[in-house]
């Protein structure tokens, strides 16, 4: 990472939100007892520990008016709201101003999608939650930047699925509806990328007829963790004509792509740009640790955001432009973050 932009960009986003007139509400509230003063005393990102970790509790019970700086808020037909999926707890929301949001979601997949040869200039088909949750608006920005018509979409709601238990008539039924919608899409429509999640995939993967599969150039997947054996059969398998890129990211901070494609290694992700900062809080003696983020925009000012997510360290052989060195290997839900799952 290249410190000078960094440094600047940190304190841009230190006089944002902790200007005494003009910041974010929250920040303001909390000045007062933070014990230092963030304008002269955060001049790196190490200096970020100070502020301890952030309480996301707050994100799902406070207006998000209050984490967004009052120089903006007569700006705010131009912000997107998002909302965590809920799959630790009640959900969380926060709101991105529209030229932060291309840079959390849409942005870092161009690159990514342009280093892989992902294609272009063809029709999507996005299977998963519209809304609340950002995935789904993400996709559609992603879809039309990358030359799709607005892509055809078949929604679910994972809170829903995820209620229903595992292996039952219920649940079972509702996957069946998913999938009898994106068939219909599929066989009727010239579908040449394919946006959802794992369980979904593998699903269309086992179920779908061999020229469906085939005809799919292109399969960007998220929402949940794979294994070795899901990546190896999502290629020879079940899309074997397919790119597959994967990302990493939440509804509060953002999208890190994959950016090694075909690899039988563990799948690494990288943040785009200065907005973003990911560690890993790796215990002496271990080699994992604990998943945590920097979110440093204009919108909204999230530092030490403990993710539910353990991961490896990743560290870039060599700088790509445009992206950190410093990202993460092989994320997947810590043991003791009781996470619920389902379809998403």
């Amino acid at each position: 990472m290249n410190a000078g932009p960094m440094r600047a960009h940190l304190s841009r986003i230190m006089d944002v939100h902790f200007d005494p007139r003009w910041g974010a509400p929250y920040w303001l509230e909390r000045a007062p007892q933070l014990g230092f003063d963030p304008r002269r005393h955060v001049a790196c990102l190490d200096d970020l520990d100070r502020f301890g970790p952030f309480p996301t509790d707050v994100l799902a019970t406070r207006p998000i008016e209050d984490f967004i700086p009052r120089r903006f808020h007569d700006r705010l037909p131009e912000f997107i709201t998002t909302e965590t999926g809920g799959a630790t707890g009640p959900p969380k929301r926060t709101a991105f101003r529209r030229d932060e949001f291309e840079a959390a979601f849409v942005a870092p997949f161009l690159e990514a999608a342009a280093r892989a040869r992902f294609p272009r200039n063809v029709h999507w088909l996005y299977i998963g939650p519209s809304g609340p949750h950002v995935i789904g608006k993400a996709a559609r920005a992603c879809a039309v930047a990358m030359g799709s018509v607005d892509p055809f979409m078949v929604d679910f709601d994972p809170r829903w699925a995820r209620r229903l238990p595992d292996d039952s008539l219920a649940r079972e039924r509702y996957l069946e509806h998913v999938l009898a919608q994106a068939g219909a899409v599929l066989r009727s429509q010239r579908i040449a990328v394919i946006f959802a999640t794992p369980p979904v995939l593998r699903a269309l993967g086992e179920r779908l007829p061999p020229e469906l599969r085939e005809a799919v150039t292109g399969i960007h997947l998220g929402g949940m963790a794979t294994d070795p054996e899901f990546q190896r059969r999502l290629g020879e398998e079940w899309f074997p004509n397919a790119v597959a890129l994967s990302g990493y990211g939440n509804s509060l901070a953002g999208m890190c792509p994959q950016l090694k494609c075909g690899s039988d290694a563990p799948p690494e992700y990288y943040p785009y740009g200065n907005r973003l900062v990911l560690r890993v809080d790796v215990p002496e003696g271990a080699t994992r640790g604990r998943v945590r983020f920097h979110r440093l925009d204009e919108s909204a000012f999230l530092p030490n955001v403990v993710e539910r997510d353990e991961a490896e360290p990743a560290v870039a052989d060599a700088q790509t432009p445009g992206f950190q060195r410093e990202g993460v290997r092989d994320p997947r839900p810590a043991r003791d973050a009781n996470v619920k799952t389902g379809l998403y």
